[in-house]
């Protein structure tokens, strides 16, 4: 049984450069802490900024927790990423390609 990825899309108004740099490296800004191995509401979340990079949540204490694996890293063009899950069966590749959309209409 083979898994398509998952890709979303979505517009933000920001350009490009800053839409990868806020998703990709101040992930620890957006995410919510609810949603980690922890749950401590300080933890910080990392995606190391290269391809075979980890993307882990770390708790003050230092504890480290896996959530995935960076395949693709080409900023600001596209981040795509291996996530583990907890459950036995693997979860699809996901990725992010950022693009700029101009506004109709005054700014």
């Amino acid at each position: 049984m083979s898994t398509e990825p998952l890709e979303l899309r979505f517009t933000v108004a920001c350009p490009r450069e800053h839409a990868f740099d806020v998703w990709a490296n101040k992930t620890s800004l957006w995410w919510p802490h609810g949603h980690s191995v922890s749950g401590d509401p300080d933890l910080t979340v990392t995606i190391e900024p290269r391809p075979g990079g980890r993307i882990f949540e770390r708790t003050p204490s230092g504890a480290e927790h896996d959530w995935g694996e960076v395949l693709v890293w080409e900023p600001p063009r596209r981040l795509a990423y291996l996530w583990h899950s907890a459950t036995p069966a693997p979860t699809p590749p996901r990725s992010i390609s950022p693009s700029r959309r101009r506004r109709r209409g005054p700014p």
